[in-house]
């Protein structure tokens, strides 16, 4: 099996995985909110932000420097295991004495005690973040995908339980939880694997030059990315980060489930080609193509029908997420395109290169949220929507300088996707003009869409969807 046939192999587990999970997260979530409402979900976004941060401190970046690493051996495995854990304890202690002063920022007692218990799945992360990385590394994604379908659908049945039993936040709290332990147990379980508890400091120094660029530059991403959260929440309302947090998660349906995709497969599947420019360049652009094929028309259609899906799914008590949701289904299209970029400097191990662009791409969304701020959520979205465009082109910059692959060869090789995926939009928008019922439209919109999209790409002749049919076709037979 050639290169690109096993990466679209583990891509297809790894988005069936997606697919299965974030089905069954949407639907537990839209019961979840219904339930709680938009207080409740800006009061755990304001949680989430902490064990975040947290998290890409555990990483450390070190999990990706296993994946890119030719020779790994079982110390260098060992020690990244050890320094998780390591890092896993340090950030709870930090966080269980800085949880007062968040409460007293955001005016809310409760919070205290609600953090020191939800950061307790930091440990329950660090635990099976070795185990998964090893399977990725294989691409073995099909374990990955029962383990986490799993623990999705059992944690988040028991949250909806605790919300109508009136547990507010804490059925949200303990779900992460659930969903944590269950994942650490499964994966150990399967994976059979026995760390030899071997801290090299050997291996520690060889996989710092690549991992410490990468924690700086996910540390300030992940920073800048809850930004708008601790912004929101302190200088508007719970309610506004809410309301912005669904708006949002709606969109993340679609993003996490290609993202989880295509990050799984891109550095373990392109890093055997790092020394082979011509073919690392071919693969990227079927890549970014193949990609954009996919995300296009499903970002798009979820962008222009988000009024009915919004009404229909969560109720009328959310209808002011409508534009936040519009707004980053066409940041996270650009997004993805654009990570697949920074995901090409990783595999040739410039994750200094990636650093330096996270800064000026920092200092630009910065700027921006703080000039859409006063204005509120609606301006914060378009904020984010402004600079995540500008950091196509920065993100583009050294693939370009590097590999003669950069913004304009891009955005050439995708003008007849955009375009199709344009002309999918026009009944589209008709349609909720003329359509009255919501479920009505949904469904025309259902059947149109992809009839429509699928007529403009063969008319456009692009390549990469045959091929993508090819693939799906044979992955399909021996799955």
């Amino acid at each position: 099996m050639g290169q690109g046939d096993k990466m679209f192999r583990g891509a297809a587990w790894n988005a069936f995985g997606s697919i299965s999970i974030q089905a069954v997260q949407f639907i537990l979530g839209i019961i979840l909110a219904r339930i709680l409402g938009p207080k409740v979900y800006g009061a755990l976004t304001i949680l989430v932000i902490f064990t975040t941060i947290s998290q890409v401190f555990i990483d450390s970046g070190f999990t990706k420097a296993l994946i890119q690493k030719k020779n790994r051996s079982e110390d260098d495995v060992s020690t990244v295991f050890l320094f998780n854990i390591a890092i896993a304890v340090v950030c709870y202690i930090v966080i269980w004495f800085i949880a007062p002063f968040v409460a007293a920022f955001y005016d809310n007692s409760a919070l205290t005690l609600l953090l020191r218990v939800l950061s307790l799945s930091l440990f329950l992360n660090a635990l099976f973040t070795v185990p998964t990385t090893l399977y990725t590394i294989d691409l073995n994604f099909k374990v990955i995908t029962k383990i986490n379908f799993i623990s999705a659908l059992i944690s988040g049945t028991v949250a909806v339980i605790m919300a109508a039993s009136g547990f507010g936040v804490w059925s949200l709290v303990w779900q992460a939880l659930l969903k944590g332990l269950l994942t650490t147990l499964l994966m150990w379980y399967w994976l059979r694997w026995k760390p030899n508890l071997v801290f090299s400091k050997k291996s520690f120094k060889e996989m710092f030059s690549f991992g410490s660029k990468l924690l700086i530059s996910s540390l300030l991403g992940t920073f800048t990315t809850q930004m708008n959260a601790l912004l929101i929440g302190k200088y508007i309302s719970q309610k506004d980060l809410g309301l912005y947090q669904q708006g949002m998660q709606f969109t993340n349906v679609v993003f996490n489930l290609v993202t989880s995709a295509l990050n799984g497969v891109l550095l373990p599947g392109l890093s055997p080609l790092q020394d082979q420019r011509e073919k690392l360049v071919f693969q990227t652009k079927k890549i970014i193509k193949s990609s954009a094929i996919v995300v296009v028309p499903i970002f798009l259609g979820l962008a222009t029908m988000a009024e009915p899906i919004i009404r229909i799914s969560i109720g009328e008590q959310w209808l002011l997420s409508i534009p936040i949701m519009q707004a980053f289904c066409i940041g996270r299209m650009i997004t993805i395109i654009s990570g697949i970029n920074v995901n090409l400097l990783y595999v040739l191990g410039r994750t200094d290169l990636v650093l330096k662009q996270q800064y000026v791409s920092i200092a630009i969304k910065i700027a921006l949220l703080l000039a859409a701020l006063p204005f509120g959520i609606v301006y914060i979205a378009l904020a984010e929507v402004v600079a995540t465009s500008i950091h196509f082109f920065i993100n583009t910059y050294y693939p370009g300088k590097l590999m003669n692959f950069g913004a304009l060869q891009q955005l050439k090789d995708l003008r007849k996707v955009v375009f199709a995926g344009i002309v999918m939009v026009v009944p589209l928008i008709l349609i909720n003009l003329w359509i009255p019922y919501d479920w009505l439209r949904l469904v025309l919109a259902g059947i149109i869409a992809p009839v429509l999209y699928y007529f403009m790409v063969r008319t456009l002749n692009i390549s990469e969807l045959l091929e993508l049919q090819k693939k799906a076709q044979s992955f399909l037979k021996k799955s």
